[in-house]
């Protein structure tokens, strides 16, 4: 890829943290051939240590909740050699769209988009029928404000506080279709401590039967393995120049 990329008059280096990221410094990545032959993503680094936190196995039944426009949805196809289904869900029907042409584009046919409500997961899907779910859940945003400067303006103490509960309803709507023994990732490109540390306390003294996953660490790659703390990750954006992100890691019990 960066080959080809360097062909086209980009800049482009290795990523800072993930073995399989590309850093592009001077070009539009979506203009190219080698993004329209589905030879590459675009996804913030930060992002991209999800699907490594999720760790799928070729043959499982991942849920993805919240997964547009599907670049996570996507990572975790790769990661599982495109073999067995990501059921990525979306409340939104235009954005589900999204989710299929990528999925299009980067040829996996392992990912079955689907629009819904994930707060009703439990009126469309069975208990404990998915090995491993990803709750990348709606969130403030703040993790993104060098990005998206005007978020600053936008976004208050009553977008935390609705946002909170909305989140809740997610994990408690997610929480029983996982099996027992499998593992639950929630993510959010926030870094608002209810919205993150405070939202996984909240969830695990709702449901005694999950608990965070000392894994997570090992799954990390080495610069950031430091900075996980009982199962969870906070990143900042000045740690290794990506969004500000967290990720907290869960497994229920058997």
């Amino acid at each position: 890829a960066l080959d080809r990329l360097r062909a086209e008059g980009m800049v482009a280096a290795p990523g800072h943290l993930a073995p399989e990221a590309v850093r592009a410094e001077k070009g539009n990545l979506a203009h190219t051939q080698a993004f329209r032959a589905g030879l590459l993503t675009i996804q913030d680094e930060s992002s991209m240590l999800v699907a490594r936190a999720l760790d799928p196995a070729p043959g499982e039944r991942v849920l993805d909740c919240c997964a547009a426009p599907g670049g996570k949805t996507t990572h975790i196809a790769e990661r599982m050699g495109g073999r067995g289904e990501v059921v990525a869900v979306d409340v939104h029907e235009h954005k589900v769209k999204l989710i299929e042409q990528q999925a299009q584009r980067l040829g996996f046919r392992c990912i079955t988009p689907l629009a819904l409500d994930s707060r009703r997961l439990g009126e469309r899907f069975a208990p404990e029928s998915f090995d491993r779910i990803l709750v990348d859940a709606p969130c403030t945003g703040f993790g993104v404000i060098r990005r998206k400067p005007e978020i600053k303006y936008t976004k208050g103490k009553d977008d935390v506080a609705s946002l909170v509960a909305v989140q809740q309803a997610i994990l408690r709507a997610a929480a029983p279709l996982l099996k027992k023994g499998g593992v639950l990732v929630y993510s959010t490109c926030t870094i608002e401590r209810e919205e993150n540390e405070d939202a996984i306390a909240r969830f695990l003294a709702d449901h005694p039967d999950f608990a965070l996953d000392d894994r997570l660490a090992e799954r990390m790659p080495e610069p950031v393995r430091p900075r996980v703390r009982s199962g969870m990750l906070q990143l900042l954006p000045h740690y290794f120049d990506s969004d500000g992100f967290f990720i907290a890691l869960l497994r229920k019990k058997v």
